[in-house]
């Protein structure tokens, strides 16, 4: 992508927010003249960015594969790696960047850029989790594919719930979820720990 003006990128990421919250509370049907309008841009800007649904939706998830790969990179300078994978989780939760994938479905793996920001994800990843465990933080039957899940889990819209609800929820939820990470009187979990390829396998099915 050749490099923007300062108001196209600016245009091109409030498109991004308008379209995350709205792929994410109404599945990936919902409204592109919405989108444009809680954006503060025109259609025509839209159409621009984004000459298709299907590209606004790759960009949409890509987006946030960039910025859970972004934020766990940054966390690593916490003090203790304990304290990088709460700040790290906290920062998901209240952005809600990882429900995109099983939202948006099959459309995902086949957009440009999907396998390169995945890998981004797995390797900033793999490197908290690591060092969590390494800290002795992190119970060792969980991978970092597990932590997608259970976050992405965690992030989904509650049916029929308020969003006060659902914000006061998903904290209670992401506190049980912290504990539940330390190894200290830990239940073992059934099954082997999750696989990346597995999971975009089976929440990304042929079109």
């Amino acid at each position: 992508m050749k490099e923007l003006r300062a108001d196209a990128r600016r245009n091109r990421e409030q498109i991004l927010r308008a379209a995350h919250l709205a792929f994410l509370e109404q599945g990936p049907d919902a409204p592109l003249d919405q989108i444009a309008t809680s954006a503060g841009v025109g259609n025509a800007t839209l159409y621009r960015h984004f000459p298709t649904r299907a590209d606004l939706i790759a960009a949409v998830a890509v987006d946030n594969m960039e910025q859970v790969a972004a934020l766990a990179t940054e966390v690593l300078a916490e003090p203790s790696a304990d304290q990088a994978l709460a700040v790290f989780a906290r920062g998901v939760v209240e952005r809600r960047i990882v429900a995109m994938l099983p939202i948006l479905g099959g459309q995902v793996e086949r957009a440009p850029g999907f396998r390169q920001a995945r890998d981004r994800v797995l390797t900033a990843l793999d490197a908290l989790v690591d060092a969590t465990r390494t800290e002795g933080a992190l119970r060792p039957d969980v991978s970092a594919a597990d932590l997608v899940m259970f976050l992405t889990v965690l992030t989904r819209p509650l049916p029929s719930a308020s969003r006060d609800l659902g914000d006061v929820v998903r904290a209670r939820l992401l506190a049980t979820l912290l504990d539940g990470l330390r190894p200290t009187g830990a239940t073992p979990l059934p099954g082997d720990p999750l696989d990346a390829d597995l999971i975009t396998t089976a929440l990304t099915p042929p079109a």
